[in-house]
């Protein structure tokens, strides 16, 4: 049984001004980037719960990171 992401807690911005919180999954640390938007209109828990899906499903960007965007949380 997989467990999904951990959460740290920890978060910061890229240079494009997105959200980016960090997780574990077990001892692998992986990046989500989201926004503040995604945030703000579906709340952390639903982003995060949609990382989870998406880091599961193996949807990373070329650089390894879960990206989650509105678009992902308003079709679900």
């Amino acid at each position: 049984m997989h467990m999904g992401l951990v959460f740290t807690g920890e978060d910061g911005t890229t240079e494009r001004f997105e959200l980016l919180l960090e997780a574990f999954d077990g001892t692998e640390r992986v990046l989500v980037v989201t926004s503040t938007e995604a945030i703000e209109d579906f709340g952390l828990d639903a982003v995060r719960e949609m990382a989870s899906k998406k880091y599961d499903a193996g949807q990373l960007d070329e650089i390894g990171r879960v990206r989650v965007l509105t678009s992902d949380l308003q079709g679900k």
